[in-house]
């Protein structure tokens, strides 16, 4: 057998399919940590409003620049996530929340090219984060508003100031001429005071018809989309990636210390031999019906030329039950069979306490099909004896199944030496990569083709009796078995 890993699709679809329970366990547990961290963490809800920023300027109409270069993009984010702002919103709603935390928790965004800011504050119900909104978008128009307006009432003071100035030489200019009208300099100072007074008069004018409005809203926190945060599709997504990752980690990492085999491919992949049949009952009858006859066929067309012993190597709870019904279906289509079956344990037990240790030749009303149990080993007759003696007293061009323990490595050896080929028996979910290996490398040490193995599903219940499989070198003892029919009995 060629023990070269694949590292391929394959190889990583069979360990996901191996340990897909533990896969979804992790799974499930990532969807329930995010579901725990959902209900731990606070809600963040966030809400916009957007505004639209008013130009202030003498000439609002006649500017040779667009309105959007008119406006500072960083000083009116800089202006509108200022403490001034937040603490005028925290008076705007009444004192309800502190300005430090309306602070923290607004950013502002103009957009490139315009004079659209939007405003988004957090709170933790949608409710609060409406009212922030729009408490802090009406505190910072409002603040634009006013910073203009002061701007404006300096600058229309000083105009002021220097008008009545003016005015209080032009009256000086007047009485000189009227006690001189022939006073070129006076005339000349007046006639200067009168134009300086007109360009300021102007420019008053000019600047007292100036909009210093802030701007307007647009769409109101409640009309526009409130975002949540933490998303409760992200976070649950989140999880369970998380748990799916851990879960296919895990499954590479526990992979080449699992030695249990779970499904016939696992098996056939294992042994190197092909499934002559996967019954569908976890405990075979004599006539197991098609799956049998299908085991059969497989195994009369795989049979070498002149072989005609074939040692059934059983690794399940019932040794003999599995070659029972082989031998059925082999005597079904009219093939003289032989079948020896190990010693079961109340006739060993018997044997032991000094009855009969023989059966006599059992014909099941099947024809053509002989059915014989071995005694208990013995100094005298041991299990290659007995299976030499059967082979022996076989009719001509009769096929002997000779059934055998997996677990009990020295018979098992016994049985190999005087076969021909071999079978194996195990059930899925219960056999071991260990036991597949001890069993290969005695057929292949004795020289006795491995033909392909009959598999049995799991056994119904996880509770029930069921012999493990053993590792190599943990046959089980004599005394060992000798106490366990003991308690059989």
């Amino acid at each position: 057998m060629d023990r070269t890993t694949t590292l391929g699709l394959e190889h990583y679809a069979r360990v996901i399919a191996r340990h897909w329970v533990i896969i979804c366990l992790t799974t499930a547990l990532g969807v329930a940590t995010a579901c725990a961290a959902l209900l731990v963490m606070p809600a963040r809800i966030t809400a916009t409003t957007h505004v639209n920023l008013s130009v202030i300027t003498t000439d609002p109409f006649g500017a040779q620049r667009s309105a959007s270069g008119l406006v500072d993009t960083a000083t009116e984010t800089a202006i509108a996530e200022s403490f001034a702002v937040a603490d005028r919103a925290a008076l705007l709603l009444g004192g309800e929340v502190a300005a430090p935390e309306l602070h923290d928790g607004v950013e502002v965004t103009v957009s490139d090219g315009g004079t659209v800011a939007g405003i988004a504050a957090v709170g933790a119900s949608s409710t609060e984060a409406i009212a922030r909104a729009d408490a802090v978008a009406a505190a910072y128009l409002a603040y634009r508003s006013e910073t203009a307006q002061e701007r404006l009432d300096v600058m229309i003071t000083r105009i002021d100031d220097r008008v009545g100035d003016l005015r209080a030489d032009l009256s000086e200019a007047n009485a000189t001429i009227a006690a001189d009208p022939q006073s070129v300099q006076a005339a000349s100072e007046r006639e200067q005071i009168l134009a300086e007074l007109t360009g300021l008069t102007t420019q008053r004018n000019t600047l007292q018809s100036v909009d210093t409005t802030g701007g307007s809203v647009l769409t109101r926190a409640a009309d526009s989309p409130l975002v949540s945060a933490p998303s409760r599709t992200m976070v649950l997504a989140t999880g369970g990636a998380a748990g799916l990752l851990l879960g296919i980690v895990f499954a590479f990492v526990r992979d080449p210390f699992d030695r249990r085999l779970r499904t016939p491919a696992e098996i056939e992949r294992r042994s190197g031999r092909r499934i002559l049949a996967h019954l569908r009952t976890a405990r075979p009858a004599a006539h197991g019906g098609a799956e049998f006859d299908i085991a059969r066929e497989r195994l009369l067309g795989d049979l070498p030329l002149g072989a005609s012993t074939i040692g059934v190597i059983d690794d399940t709870e019932q040794p003999g039950a599995t070659a029972r019904g082989l031998a059925h279906a082999l005597a079904d289509s009219g093939q003289e069979t032989l079948l020896l079956l190990p010693p079961e344990s109340r006739p060993r037990v018997t044997a032991l306490r000094g009855a009969p240790s023989a059966r006599p030749d059992d014909r099941e009303g099947v024809p053509g099909l002989t059915v014989r149990t071995c005694i208990a080993p013995s100094p005298a007759t041991s299990p290659a004896a007995q299976v030499r003696d059967a082979v022996a007293s076989a009719p001509a061009g009769a096929i002997v199944l000779v059934a055998v323990s997996a677990h009990d490595e020295a018979d098992m050896l016994a049985v190999l030496r005087c076969a021909d080929v071999a079978v194996a028996v195990v059930r899925e979910g219960d056999v071991t990569t260990t036991t597949v290996d001890r069993i290969r490398e005695a057929t292949e040490q004795l020289d006795r083709p491995l033909l392909g193995t009959i598999v049995l599903p799991r056994a119904p219940r996880p509770g029930a009796a069921s012999r493990r499989s053993l590792p190599v070198g943990r046959a089980p003892r004599a005394d060992d078995r000798m106490t366990e029919l003991a308690d059989a009995v």
